[in-house]
């Protein structure tokens, strides 16, 4: 959500924010819940209390659905945005880099520095190239000479389509975790309420 590059990346392609923020929202919301759930369960499992360890269970329960919910969303749809993002980056490749505004051009300069490419979909994008395609041929692996001068060699098409599908598995990580997670409590809750079944202490 911080990410600098992820503003400049959907600036840039004039792609709608909330098509990968959506996940890292889930996550967040999800988080602050899953804490006041987690003290329902603390509470609980303290007191034995099987009405609270069933509420725990059920909001557990809610929580994962909702996050299997958005992973089934971004799996069906992940192709589509991709794709709406590269054919944006290929419509802005027509333009040089002189016909972009000032807020664009610093923002091109900032995505080639950081990604260490120059042009959009090719590297013939921009007559004469950007000072920002500039780069040191000794100590970037990415970069060649040309013309008495040293240039980055890739457009930013894939780096920029990488830089968001590695912030999407980053995303979809930290939601495993968090399913693992609440698998667990839920476990947990039932092996208590379980337990309390079977010595016949209804205890509130």
């Amino acid at each position: 959500m911080v990410e600098s590059n992820a503003a400049n990346a959907f600036t840039l392609t004039n792609t709608d924010t909330m098509t990968l923020y959506a996940g890292a929202i889930v996550l967040i919301v999800g988080g602050v819940i899953t804490v006041i759930v987690a003290v329902l369960g603390v509470v609980g499992a303290w007191k034995e209390h099987q009405v609270i360890l069933g509420v725990f269970f059920t909001c557990l329960l809610f929580l994962l659905c909702m996050e299997v919910a958005i992973g089934v969303y971004y799996v069906v749809q992940k192709d589509q945005f991709y794709t709406t993002v590269g054919d944006a980056i290929d419509t802005l490749s027509t333009r040089n880099y002189s016909d972009f505004d000032t807020a664009l051009q610093t923002l091109l300069d900032t995505i080639h520095k950081n990604l260490q490419c120059c042009g959009l979909n090719s590297t013939k994008n921009f007559s004469p190239k950007p000072a920002s395609c500039s780069c040191d041929v000794d100590t970037n692996d990415n970069c060649c000479e040309l013309d008495a001068l040293s240039w980055w060699d890739r457009p930013c098409k894939r780096p920029i389509i990488l830089w968001m599908q590695e912030q999407s598995s980053i995303i979809a990580g930290v939601g495993i975790g968090f399913g693992l997670v609440m698998v667990f409590g839920m476990t947990m809750s039932c092996c208590l309420c379980q337990k309390k079944r079977k010595t016949g202490n209804n205890a509130v």
